[in-house]
């Protein structure tokens, strides 16, 4: 077991370093410099900056220097734990992402419990009920959350409460949990089942086949045979061992999800890290979209390594070596 989490937090680092890499080096490739975007924000905006102006602002930023050179001092600060300044505002690019990230890891945990909480029992009932009204309302929606993507559902959403119950969704004040927990979970809900929709159906459909498949196994006819209750067997059963293919589903899904965020949050105005990313991806902030692109591609695998190492808890069978 030691060995193999090892192994998985090496290669959790290669990984992480080289989206590092990749995402600097997609930033740097955008159209337009860093500094015209930034100079028309300002009151002269950038047609009414001369040349010699923009230059000193790049050599102010380090921006004329190679690529590849700038790219060796972020890594040296990214291991020293600085992830740089922001461009835009001269901000620590870690303070940013701390501050901004609770709410985004709120949002995802509320959408992922959501999901979970829906998709398990009803898709263990559309499967145990075949071919039924449930069962069929259950692919129904399967289908419809697979064909919506979510940017379409969150518009869709925050239009529908507007006109219909004048109610603004997208500035719905949005504390911290710890500061306001009624309000938080207020302006949370909405946006969580927005972004859970996608996950929910994408569960329901993978718990619905496995368990399909798992009731016509041998042990489950002789547990029947043995006079077990249909309740029991599902959940003692059943259940269990269908929850490894529902996890790695997850697993590949949680990617999903996060960028599903970014959206979400953008269109609800949630001031997570979802939202700061467009922001800088618009100001083409280097140091702020490769600090955000890391911090979430960390995430991503981190959150796959905990699925893979549930699956022996999950099935006492499955040994690591």
């Amino acid at each position: 077991m030691s060995q193999y989490l090892l192994r998985r937090l090496v290669g959790v680092v290669v990984v992480v370093f080289i989206l590092s890499f990749i995402a600097f080096m997609l930033v740097n490739a955008f159209p337009g410099s860093t500094a015209e975007r930034l100079l028309a924000e300002s009151p002269q905006g950038a047609g009414g900056i001369s040349q010699e102006v923009i230059d000193r602002f790049n050599r102010e930023l380090g921006l004329d220097r190679p690529v590849i050179e700038r790219y060796g001092d972020w890594l040296w600060g990214a291991l020293q734990g600085d992830l740089g300044r922001s461009f835009a505002t001269s901000e620590s690019v870690l303070n940013d992402i701390k501050v901004r990230l609770p709410r985004s890891i709120e949002l995802v945990i509320i959408a992922s419990l959501i999901a979970f909480l829906i998709a398990i029992p009803v898709g263990v009932l559309s499967a145990v009920r075949q071919d039924s009204v449930s069962d069929y309302a259950g692919r129904l929606f399967t289908i419809l959350g697979l064909a919506v993507p979510n940017f379409f559902l969150g518009i869709l959403v925050v239009s529908f409460v507007a006109d219909w119950l004048n109610i603004s969704l997208a500035t719905l004040e949005s504390p911290y949990i710890w500061d306001d927990p009624v309000t938080n979970l207020e302006s949370m809900i909405a946006p969580a089942l927005v972004l859970s929709a996608s996950l929910m159906a994408t569960l329901m459909r993978m718990q619905r086949s496995q368990v399909l498949e798992i009731i016509h196994e041998d042990y489950v006819r002789t547990a029947r045979a043995k006079g077990l209750n249909e309740r029991a067997i599902i959940i003692r059963h059943v259940l269990r061992n269908s929850f490894i293919p529902v996890l790695t589903i997850f697993g590949n899904q949680f990617a999903f999800l996060i960028s599903g965020a970014v959206i979400v949050e953008y269109i609800f105005r949630i001031n997570g890290i979802g939202a700061l990313l467009v922001t800088s991806i618009r100001r083409a902030d280097f140091n702020e979209v490769v600090g955000i692109t890391v911090v979430i591609g960390l995430g991503v695998v981190i959150i796959n390594l905990l699925v893979d190492l549930s699956y022996a808890w999950i099935d006492p069978r499955i040994r690591y070596s």
